[in-house]
């Protein structure tokens, strides 16, 4: 039952985003109101746990990933950096910037995880440095670069204004950060001293 729920919960996310109301819900399910206080006690715990299982959605697939042989370190990398999940998508990122603003408290259980989730991509950029495919970095500035960029467009009106989606903002700061600015020609020749 409580999965009917979540799933309704995110039907209910991709047309109306977190405008959507228990009692929009209930109708879309064709249950009472009671029965979904029954299973969760407000529309926040409601969301608390399909961020909860989101969390766990993205700890399992990175992991998958990290471990995946046939993947060189640099699409590793990529792959655990772009994870999706079924429950947000692009349809619901609109809603996922209104909980971080609408519900600090349950924004909160996905920063408490942040050290945990940050864990695999530590050890992909570890692994890629130890066999050379990166050269050697300091993680916490890349976390710290990475944060600061979803931070910044988490905001709706920045994806707005850049008409872009938060995937693709996702893709553009995950290119910048492992190939930078300079043209590798350019590159080469810096190096070679010229």
């Amino acid at each position: 039952m409580r999965q009917r729920i979540m799933d309704g919960a995110i039907s209910e996310l991709n047309e109306r985003g977190l405008k959507f109301t228990m009692d929009d819900l209930a109708r879309r399910l064709g249950m009472s109101k009671r029965t979904l206080y029954d299973n969760f006690s407000s529309k926040e715990d409601l969301i608390g746990s399909l961020l909860a299982q989101a969390v766990a959605e993205v700890k399992e697939k990175r992991e998958v990933i990290a471990k995946n042989n046939t993947l060189d370190i640099c699409e590793k990398f990529k792959q655990v950096m772009t994870v999706r999940t079924s429950i947000w998508n692009e349809k619901t990122d609109h809603a996922l910037i209104d909980i971080k603003k609408s519900m600090p408290e349950q924004w909160r259980k996905i920063e408490d995880v942040k050290d945990e989730l940050w864990g695999t991509i530590e050890n992909i950029i570890r692994e890629g440095v130890r066999t050379g495919c990166f050269r050697p970095v300091f993680i916490p500035a890349v976390r710290a670069v990475f944060s600061g960029a979803f931070n910044e467009f988490s905001n709706y009106q920045f994806l707005l204004k850049n008409k872009v989606t938060m995937k693709e903002m996702v893709d553009y700061t995950l290119d910048i950060l492992m190939y930078g600015l300079v043209v590798q020609e350019n590159r080469a020749e810096k190096a070679r001293g010229n």
